[in-house]
C-alpha cells in the first residue's frame, strides 16, 4: 500500500526534508518537517483517522491539497512569514512570494534563507485594514526565534515584559490592489490581526480576487475578537466561500 501511495506522487515533491541548523537548535520543526510523500504516505495510512485530526497535520493536508490545484508560477502572499517555512513551501510549488514579517528577530532568519531569491519578496511591514504606524509586542524569550510566532500587533499575557517596537502597518486591500495581477493564494497567520484584514476584504469584495485563502484565526487568545470572527464564519458558510479556510493551523 505504501509503495503504491508513493507512485501516485508527483516526483517534484520526492526531495527528503532537510532541517537547517538554525531550526533545529530553536526547536520550530511542528510545520513542514517531512517531505510531501513522507507526509502524504503517513496522511493516508492513519493521520487522517485520528479523531480529532491534529491541528498541524490538517493544516499541512490543506495546504498540499490548495497548492496542488494552484498554478505554477502564481502569486503566493505570505502574511505572517516569521521565519519562512510556509515561503519555502511555496517556492517549491514555483510559486513567486510576497512574504511580511514585522518581528525583526524572526525576519532576519527570513532574509538570511531567501534574500537571494529573486522570487522572494520580504517585507518588514505588519497589515491591517488601514495604514498606521501601530504598537508592536513581542515576548522577552524571543532569543529563542520559535516564540517570535506570538509577536503580535495585540497584546496578550504572553508579552508581559517583553519589548514593545513601533511598526509600520500597510493597508492590506489597497496593497492587494495595487498589484494588479490574479493573486493565487494567501496565507494569513497574523496573531489576531487577521480580522481587520477579512473583514476589510470582505467590504471591498477583495476575497473573490483571490484564488485561495489559508487562515489562523486567533480568538482562543483575543476572546474579544469572538463575535466579529463569528460573523465572517457566517458570512462564508452562507456564501459558500469553500475558497477561504479559517481553521488553518
Amino acid at each position: 500500500m505504501t509503495i503504491n501511495i508513493l507512485n501516485a506522487l508527483d516526483c517534484k515533491h520526492m526531495a527528503t526534508a532537510i532541517s537547517p541548523p538554525w531550526a533545529i537548535s530553536w526547536g520550530i520543526l511542528s510545520v513542514f518537517s517531512e517531505s510531501y510523500p513522507e507526509f502524504m504516505v503517513r496522511w493516508h495510512l492513519y493521520r487522517r483517522w485520528k479523531r480529532p485530526p491534529n491541528p498541524t497535520r490538517k493544516a499541512e493536508f490543506t495546504f498540499y491539497k490548495l497548492m496542488n490545484s494552484s498554478p505554477r508560477g502564481g502569486l503566493f502572499i505570505d502574511l505572517g512569514a516569521n521565519v519562512g517555512d510556509v515561503t519555502n513551501r511555496a517556492l517549491g510549488y514555483g510559486m513567486r512570494v510576497i512574504a511580511f514579517e514585522p518581528d525583526p528577530v524572526a525576519r532576519r532568519v527570513l532574509v538570511d534563507r531567501f534574500g537571494a531569491n529573486d522570487r522572494v519578496t520580504v517585507i518588514p511591514k505588519a497589515v491591517g485594514a488601514s495604514a498606521r504606524t501601530a504598537v508592536f509586542y513581542q515576548r522577552p524569550d524571543i532569543a529563542n526565534v520559535g516564540k517570535t510566532q506570538s509577536s503580535s500587533l495585540l497584546e496578550t499575557h504572553e508579552h508581559a515584559d517583553g519589548s514593545q517596537l513601533e511598526v509600520e502597518v500597510i493597508n492590506l486591500v489597497e496593497f492587494l490592489q495595487d498589484l494588479r495581477e490574479p493573486i493565487s493564494v494567501i496565507k494569513m497567520d497574523i496573531e489576531g490581526a487577521e480580522v481587520e484584514c477579512l473583514e476589510a476584504m470582505f467590504a471591498s469584495g477583495m476575497y473573490r480576487n483571490v484564488g485561495g485563502m489559508l487562515v489562523e484565526t486567533h480568538d482562543r487568545l483575543f476572546p474579544q475578537l469572538s463575535e466579529r470572527l463569528a460573523r465572517i464564519r457566517e458570512r462564508i458558510t452562507a456564501e459558500r466561500l469553500s475558497h477561504i479556510s479559517l481553521d488553518w493551523g
